[in-house]
């Protein structure tokens, strides 16, 4: 089972795409949340570039992303962790960490790839209309990349080692440009990257 999770893994070229993550109720409370949060314009996407954007770190667990008062950002976890069986399909069990990025037109993050194993995007933003683009570019395989749509109440799951980047938002767009970002790593009794690099 490790080495299959492992092989998986390490052929994952393609960003899987969940819709409809929340009970609509959920999602509108979330996106009721993200209007309330005080943004710092201190992050970079890619440190060997100046270029910022705004960032809120929630949390490395639970505890602390409840301390840090952004309980409400734990049911998308917890929901899609069983909802769509991370444990079996990435052999995940938790998060590392979460944080919240957003951009506004004018700005674009640069390519990057991240830590960990996997890199979960959630789109919060209810009102999100389609003609202001903002969605997500990975790299896939053969130089074609993939993008995927920012929709509402929708997560993304993709290897963290994939460079990718947050797309323009248009000028029509007069609001955020928001995601909630969950980095995981293998479950380290699984195998975890130990195993991988044997």
């Amino acid at each position: 089972m490790v080495k299959n999770l492992i092989e998986g893994w390490m052929n994952m070229s393609v960003v899987d795409v969940y819709d409809k993550v929340l009970e609509p109720h959920v999602a509108e409370f979330v996106d009721m949340q993200m209007k309330d949060v005080s943004w710092k314009y201190d992050y970079h996407s890619n440190k060997n570039y100046p270029g910022k954007h705004w960032h809120i770190f929630c949390g490395h667990n639970p505890k602390e992303v409840v301390e840090n008062g952004f309980e409400w950002v734990q049911p998308i976890w917890d929901t899609a962790k069983y909802k769509f069986k991370f444990k079996e399909k990435y052999g995940l069990d938790d998060y590392v960490r979460i944080y919240m990025n957003s951009h506004t037109f004018g700005l674009q993050p640069h390519w990057h790839r991240d830590d960990g194993d996997f890199t979960m995007i959630y789109y919060p933003r209810s009102d999100w209309e389609q003609d202001w683009g903002g969605g997500t570019m990975v790299e896939g395989t053969l130089g074609v990349h993939e993008y995927v749509e920012y929709i509402p109440n929708r997560l993304i799951v993709f290897n963290a080692n994939l460079q990718h980047q947050a797309q323009p938002v248009s000028r029509e767009c007069y609001g955020l440009r928001t995601v909630i970002v969950f980095k995981c790593n293998l479950v380290s009794s699984m195998g975890g990257l130990d195993a991988i690099e044997t």
